[in-house]
């Protein structure tokens, strides 16, 4: 892909995605963060720098434009996050990174932490990605997909309790496999300081939504997407409903404590490359 082409395709997603914040998906007094009056300009002198000899010059350009046009992360009431960009063979995706967990380096898939942003989406949704990156939001699931088809990464599931009881799950795998294949989960071993392992019953399962549900889970289970599975449908669900309630429709870890399906208040999944 020529250098010109994937700035062009990563300047639509930043225009696009300045324009997906509605009051339906978070506070209305952040969406001012996402007003810049040049932002079309800078991307046009962003555009002339497309010989090799100004690579470098480029790179400052694209994250300096992030940080003014496309950073929510500075607002007030979600966890500070830093702008970057990973280039894979077929795409420039446009990630935020976590960079006081675990060593830092992590690229942030999801996360949810009061409620601000509704889960319940079409495929289509969960497919491109929705919510404030930086504040509730879902990456998309082919972007996960562009991230993890020809590298390597591990993954990190971040969970907190309303008793603000704090754990966390990982593996030493994890990739989302082609749309064709309704982007189906695969992960490595597990270790972590939940009670257990709530997500490898998932592996191997493709993801489901209200409007595209391989096995009636998401209808049946508040109607959030996941890699819903036959039969039991799931050990884990963090795209349930946001609230204080032991429930099968909300946000759980089936064996996060002793006691099944304690609802979380903060989740977050990220991902990191092995090295």
């Amino acid at each position: 892909m020529s250098r010109r082409l994937w700035i062009t395709l990563f300047s639509v997603f930043c225009i696009t995605l300045r324009g997906e914040v509605t009051a339906s998906d978070t506070k209305s007094e952040a969406t001012s963060i996402w007003k810049s009056s040049n932002f079309e300009a800078q991307i046009n002198q962003i555009l002339e720098l497309t010989t090799a000899d100004k690579a470098t010059q480029l790179k400052d350009r694209i994250t300096k434009l992030l940080q003014a046009s496309c950073n929510p992360c500075s607002t007030a009431g979600g966890p500070a996050l830093e702008q970057g960009y990973v280039t894979t063979e077929n795409a420039v995706i446009p990630v935020f990174y976590e960079q006081t967990r675990y060593g830092g380096g992590w690229i942030v898939l999801m996360q949810r932490y009061d409620g601000s942003v509704n889960f319940n989406r079409t495929w289509a949704e969960y497919r491109d990605g929705f919510g404030m990156v930086g504040h509730e939001f879902w990456m998309g699931l082919e972007r996960m997909h562009q991230l993890t088809e020809g590298k390597s990464y591990e993954l990190v599931v971040e969970m907190q309790d309303f008793q603000d009881n704090y754990k966390y799950a990982a593996y030493d795998k994890f990739a989302v496999g082609p749309e064709e294949e309704r982007y189906p989960l695969d992960l490595g071993k597990f270790n972590g300081t939940t009670k257990g392992d709530s997500l490898t019953p998932h592996k191997g399962s493709g993801f489901s939504t209200y409007d595209n549900d391989d096995f009636g889970c998401s209808n049946k289970y508040a109607e959030g997407g996941w890699w819903y599975y036959k039969g039991k449908c799931y050990g884990s669900s963090l795209t349930g409903i946001w609230k204080n309630e032991f429930a099968y429709s909300s946000i759980c870890w089936m064996k996060f404590s002793a006691k099944s399906s304690t609802p979380l208040k903060f989740v977050r999944m990220m991902i990191r490359p092995i090295q």
